[in-house]
């Protein structure tokens, strides 16, 4: 009887979001490997919130139906199929999202990504690095979308108005009833915060979005403990920003200098730089990249350094910017009018020749519009698609550059991308995902030899500084599935490494966290600038020697609503920011403790250790605020006064 029909197209969204899930939990993710370690767990607590969602559609639809005539019905019938596909478009390209880069669709990834495939070469890399379950996951939502046209064709309009009233009022409180089970299943059935963040319908998350910025209309309750914890000012408007005293006189004494007294300063950031892989004090990974090893020979290297989060826009504003990445969105892309003063613009009014080379199309997520606004010449240009391509590339730049100005190169990789595809000329890519990995990074090595080279016999190589670090890291096999225990800003996502070398800098190495948000505040200090600027990192370069005491303050990241601080050799993971769970603490060795033998797959997480308790619900709190905090900040644009101010 057609009271039953809306219940039928509940039932079909179901079976097509089962089907879905089945392809996502059950099939092997492009990193190799199982999405999650507990299918059951993951697949059914899905299974049950998604259905609720499925049947509320139908149950909305039902109600409606009560109140439309003629043609109304077969409009009403039209609209359900349309938002019916488009629900399971959307639930698959959220999956598809989590199994390449563990995060959720949102506002945010549409408006960072929205002009993806202008890389056309990139994105079709990222296709055919795993077709065949993108094929399915089309396929699923096509079959399924059939299924609901056929269903609605098949089924006659007058029937539902034959029925009983009170029949379909019994039919319409059963559907009701499975809706509202199913829909708050996600806090009732067995919660877990770290899971529900993984397991949260698409619909939820686009939910949470506008439910964020209403939030931060006003400074949280927590927001000068907060700003405080950052060592920010809470009684200024614009917290983290610092007036310098006299900043002409400091830019014009620094312009004054002889050219041989303003170091180039040339910059690299490595593509999916995992920290353990590249970790140079271990003796076969030199001598995989033996370039990046004598280089770290002759620096002050951070091997535990961290991204501000991840992808590699977000990498980009730490970098660049100084500041840390948003809990749940893209900085740089989701407020695109935010004050900020990146380290190229200061390096600018110095009278340095800014320059950037791109090897993946900066269209990708958005980048360009900073690109332009931070460097005096920007190029990406396709041909170039690869890191010894680019080096060859940036050897023309650097004899073709202004011989009055002192230089600030930043290089930007690709070749370690995933899926890790190489020129045609190195060979058949290997099958196993680690070995092509490993294979880029000894790739992207010759490109970095060939640069050092082409510095080291020309006039500045006495008078360079060298800056190498990740964009972000890069989880494996091992480690996706323990996302739901660890969450996104983990090791797994953002243990890169960070290394200085150049003048005046005395090589060693230093066990403790650092982030890249220190890179833009040691710039300065090295060139010994009194500019105004709102970097919230540290100036590493402060110390001349191992002698010095120099104090470092925790490192923060964050990444898909998760968020991470690390002191010293403790590390505080907090699953899904905005619950209620206490942070999970773990300890990290100052020495390569982990399986080098192995060195893709030998380190997975760093292990859990024994504090008080008093003490991780103390970090925890501070943990919140700053993340409250922060938000606030750069949804209100308080990181820096406009020029008018």
């Amino acid at each position: 009887m057609f009271r039953w029909y809306w219940l039928w197209y509940g039932l079909i969204l179901v079976a097509g979001r089962f089907s879905l899930l089945l392809s996502l939990y059950c099939l092997k993710t492009p990193y190799g490997g199982v999405f999650v370690d507990r299918i059951d767990k993951f697949l059914w607590h899905t299974l049950y919130v998604e259905s609720g969602v499925c049947m509320a559609l139908a149950t909305c639809f039902y109600a409606i139906s009560f109140f439309v005539r003629g043609k109304g019905v077969q409009i009403l019938k039209a609209i359900s199929i349309i938002l019916g596909s488009l629900y399971l478009i959307l639930a698959g390209t959220d999956d598809e999202i989590m199994r390449w880069m563990s995060q959720k669709l949102s506002f945010s990834f549409i408006s960072t990504y929205i002009l993806a495939f202008s890389d056309t070469e990139l994105a079709s890399n990222i296709f055919w690095g795993d077709a065949s379950h993108f094929l399915l996951t089309v396929g699923i939502v096509v079959f399924f979308t059939a299924a609901l046209v056929f269903f609605t064709l098949k089924k006659k309009q007058n029937i539902f108005f034959a029925t009983p009233y009170k029949k379909n009022i019994l039919s319409l409180s059963i559907m009701f009833i499975l809706a509202v089970v199913g829909c708050t299943s996600f806090w009732w059935y067995n919660p877990v915060s770290r899971r529900q963040v993984r397991i949260k319908p698409v619909i939820y998350s686009f939910t949470d979005n506008f439910l964020e910025i209403l939030k931060t209309r006003n400074p949280p309750v927590d927001y000068r403990e907060g700003v405080i914890a950052l060592r920010g000012n809470p009684d200024q408007e614009y917290p983290f920003w610092k007036e310098a005293n006299n900043e002409k006189a400091s830019l014009d004494a620094f312009k004054a200098k002889t050219l041989e007294e303003k170091p180039d300063i040339i910059l690299f950031t490595i593509e999916s730089l995992r920290g353990w892989t590249n970790d140079m004090r271990v003796e076969e990974n030199c001598k995989r990249a033996p370039h990046l090893c004598e280089l770290v020979k002759n620096s002050l290297y951070f091997p535990y350094a961290y991204s501000v989060g991840s992808p590699s826009i977000e990498g980009l504003l730490g970098i660049m910017e100084g500041v840390l990445s948003l809990p749940h969105h893209v900085l740089l892309n989701s407020y695109p009018n935010t004050q900020m003063r990146s380290i190229s613009e200061i390096l600018r009014d110095a009278n340095y020749h800014t320059e950037v080379l791109i090897g993946s199309d900066p269209y990708f997520d958005n980048g360009m519009v900073w690109f332009q606004k931070w460097f005096d010449y920007v190029e990406y240009n396709p041909e170039n698609h690869s890191d010894v391509a680019m080096a060859h590339r940036f050897i023309e730049h650097y004899k073709t550059r202004p011989k009055d100005k002192p230089l600030f190169y930043h290089w930007m990789s690709c070749s370690m991308h995933i899926p890790f595809d190489l020129p045609e000329d190195m060979g058949p890519k290997p099958d196993d995902i680690d070995e092509a990995y490993l294979r880029a990074v000894a790739y992207m090595d010759s490109a970095l030899g060939i640069i050092m080279d082409e510095v080291a016999k020309g006039p500045r190589a006495n008078n360079t500084l060298f800056i190498l670090t990740g964009d972000h890291s890069l989880p494996t096999s091992e480690q996706m599935p323990t996302v739901e225990k660890v969450g996104q800003a983990s090791d797994a996502f953002t243990w890169v490494s960070l290394l200085f070398a150049g003048p005046g800098i005395e090589p060693r190495t230093d066990t403790r966290p650092v982030s890249q948000g220190d890179i833009a505040p040691s710039i300065i200090g090295y060139l010994d600038l009194d500019v105004s600027n709102h970097f919230m990192g540290t100036n590493l370069l402060q110390c001349k020697d191992s002698s010095c005491t120099m104090e470092l303050p925790p490192v923060y990241s964050f990444r898909g609503g998760d968020m991470a601080l690390r002191n010293d050799s403790l590390t505080f993971l907090l699953p899904n920011v905005e619950g209620k769970d206490p942070a999970l603490v773990l300890k990290k060795d100052h020495e390569p403790t982990w399986n080098t033998a192995s060195p893709v797959e030998g380190f997975v997480n760093e292990q859990p250790t024994e504090i008080s308790r008093e003490e991780i619900l103390k970090t925890t709190a501070t943990m919140r605020a700053i993340s409250n905090t922060w938000k606030y900040i750069v949804y209100r644009n308080k990181l820096m006064p406009t020029k008018e101010q």
